[in-house]
């Protein structure tokens, strides 16, 4: 059963920037214009900057190479700082191939966990909205309203996402 979502376009006036940000969090390396080598925090990036956060103080104006997944080192300038934050600009347009692939390696909303790590299996009675493994069909029980179950779910990928509920669209085809 395929399950489709799509992002709402933002409120008239919210945001005017010229490329959607993508909201992450990617350790990765670089080097400053004088060579000295940097490891940086990416909060988000475009397809024109990124966000990133770093103890090495970086002015406005410096050049840095960032090296992204998929497109190597990409040379950036600081535009704006902000204690440890530092907004920067891509040089040249990135690729949403590359964009893709920094999403994909970002950690968001996880953490990683190590490869035999023992999944625990979620407890149905603390989060109805969580996916039941190897249970038996319950018989006799009351069937709970789908539309009560998507309602939570939606107000969970809400919080999750950190946007508000009404902007979380959720289809289900039978």
């Amino acid at each position: 059963m395929p399950i489709y979502g799509h992002f709402l376009p933002s409120a008239l006036g919210a945001d005017k920037r010229v490329d959607a940000r993508r909201k992450l969090s990617l350790l990765a390396s670089g080097l400053r214009h004088d060579g000295t080598g940097i490891e940086v925090q990416i909060h988000n990036i475009s397809g024109t900057g990124l966000l990133l956060e770093s103890d090495v103080k970086l002015a406005n104006g410096d050049r840095i190479e960032i090296e992204l997944p998929h497109a190597g080192d990409i040379t950036a300038v600081v535009i704006w700082a902000s204690g440890r934050l530092f907004g920067c600009q891509f040089e040249g347009p990135v690729s949403p191939a590359t964009l893709s692939a920094v999403e994909l390696k970002s950690a968001v909303g996880s953490t990683p966990e190590p490869a035999d790590a023992e999944v625990p299996v979620p407890d149905v009675e603390e989060d109805p909205a969580a996916p039941v493994f190897d249970a038996a069909p319950v018989i006799d029980a009351e069937p709970q309203p789908l539309r009560d179950l998507i309602d939570r779910s939606r107000e969970q990928i809400a919080l999750a996402a950190g946007i508000s509920a009404d902007r979380v669209r959720i289809i289900v085809e039978f």
